[in-house]
């Protein structure tokens, strides 16, 4: 994509997947490493489209959101999970 920052996901994809786990853990919401992987990507790469970055605080934001969104069933259908 131009003229968005670019950085490499696996230096930190580890440090926010957990970050995400225990965000959506805290609605019991409990996902395979698979999934929890896909929904960390997407996540990371919402905080670099709005400017940020991965830092611990961006990261949980963002999970904060989705969760309050209730994005699961959403991501549940988009990712055929059920």
């Amino acid at each position: 994509m131009d003229h968005i920052t670019d950085i490499d996901k696996k230096d930190y994809i580890d440090e926010c997947k957990e970050i995400v786990r225990t965000t959506i853990a805290l609605e019991n919401i409990v996902l395979s490493d698979e999934y929890l992987t896909i929904l960390t990507e997407e996540i990371m790469d919402t905080a670099i489209s709005i400017g940020g970055d991965y830092s611990r605080e961006v990261v949980r934001n963002i999970a904060v959101q989705y969760v309050r969104s209730d994005f699961y069933p959403r991501f549940k259908k988009a990712h055929h999970l059920d």
